[in-house]
């Protein structure tokens, strides 16, 4: 009669338990620049500063923290979309938000931009080189 009484007990603090943990949701992670490369296939919110905006003949390069070949993160948006995005040359020193998946493309991380709402301003650089929200 203990034992069933006991294996009751430890059956009502386990459902008890499952009822108290917290909903999962499948929220993006929000993580820096600098961690993204520890966040591949991961649906996430890149932030950092565009340190470089590279423009080639098929895409542009938005490098994050350093200029390539030393960036963290890049954001990339492929021919067919750099008209969704007329004044890109002005994200330059900026802290931006990027969302998406974030891919490996050649050992560095990044996300392809398709969407406008894929990125976010978050601070203007003033024109005394600071930052300003």
């Amino acid at each position: 009669m203990k034992s069933i009484i006991s294996y009751a007990l430890v059956l009502l603090a386990c459902v008890s338990g499952l009822a108290q943990e917290q909903p999962k949701t499948n929220a993006p992670v929000k993580i820096p620049a600098s961690l993204a490369k520890q966040h591949i296939n991961a649906d996430a919110i890149v932030t950092g500063k565009v340190a470089q905006v590279n423009r080639a003949e098929r895409l542009i390069r938005l490098n994050f923290e350093k200029p390539f070949p030393n960036q963290t993160f890049t954001a990339v948006i492929f021919a067919n979309k750099t008209n969704l995005f007329p004044e890109i040359d002005k994200l330059k020193d900026k802290i931006v938000e990027i969302s998406g998946k974030i891919a490996d493309y050649r050992g560095r991380p990044e996300i392809i931009l398709t969407s406008t709402n894929q990125l976010r301003v978050v601070e203007q650089s003033d024109a005394s080189g600071g930052t300003k929200p």
